[in-house]
């Protein structure tokens, strides 16, 4: 499969590295060594199956256009809040377009992508998107476009929110007098021994908390904190409101 891979930020790289062992990948991006600065540079006869759009939302508007000359691929956008309307403003009303949400953990196949597909788009290409993110983590399709900034603001930036949880730990434990590198090892082994239990074992959330929390024990002080008021609840709402509010703003913007 040959893939034009579009932008080649964090993102960009991360789905590239999961997917060189299989596909022919050629990267545009003005500002990275190594890479066709602009789709001037491509070979005059360069023919991509699939077109990765990988650039910042904002540019898209100037970037896109361009790419309307290769109206015989697939396009797959993971720009954030951006509908596929504009797409086909940008390159053409026939355009098969698919919107996909990945995040970063698709640099180690653990990522979580959702995706829609434009009424242009086959079974095949479908079963394209499917099978390149299915190589990257988990992969699942929405029941419509109008979820997207919602799942964008659950896994698309929800990595970050782990791993600002996990600074937080680790300040919290330093000041309790743990050495640093202890605390950098035993707080992200904290994290990953959690997020596998969740992977692993039937059990819920919840539930896994209960089993972890004794009656009067040390955990239950702690949750209490977090607890109290359903703080934490109150503050993950705000947060990925924040997020989806912000995803909308970027499809007017654009």
């Amino acid at each position: 499969m040959h893939i034009l891979l579009v932008g080649y930020g964090a993102m960009g790289k991360a789905l590239s590295k999961g997917w060189e062992s299989f596909s022919e990948i050629t990267i545009v991006d003005p500002f990275k060594d190594g890479c066709a600065k602009s789709i001037e540079e491509l070979p005059v006869d360069y023919s991509p199956d699939v077109i990765i759009i990988a650039v910042k939302p904002q540019m898209l508007d100037q970037v896109m256009p361009a790419y309307a000359k290769f109206n015989h691929a697939l396009f797959i956008s993971i720009a954030a809040g951006v509908p596929c309307s504009h797409y086909q403003e940008w390159l053409g009303t026939k355009i098969r377009l698919s919107r996909v949400m990945p995040n970063l953990p698709v640099i180690v196949a653990q990522g979580a992508s959702a995706y829609v597909l434009n009424e242009n788009c086959t079974t095949a290409d479908g079963k394209v998107v499917n099978d390149l993110f299915e190589k990257v983590g988990l992969v699942e399709k929405l029941a419509n476009e109008d979820l997207f900034d919602a799942v964008t603001a659950l896994s698309g930036s929800g990595p970050a929110y782990v791993y600002y949880l996990c600074e937080c730990l680790e300040q919290a434990a330093i000041e309790l007098g743990l050495e640093q590198e202890f605390v950098k090892r035993f707080a992200r082994q904290t994290i990953i021994g959690a997020a596998a239990t969740l992977k692993e074992l039937p059990a819920s959330a919840e539930e896994l908390r209960s089993n972890v929390t004794s009656k009067g024990g040390t955990t239950e002080a702690a949750l209490g904190v977090l607890m109290d008021n359903n703080h934490l609840q109150t503050l993950f709402l705000t947060t990925l409101k924040a997020a989806h509010r912000r995803a909308q703003e970027l499809a007017k913007h654009s």
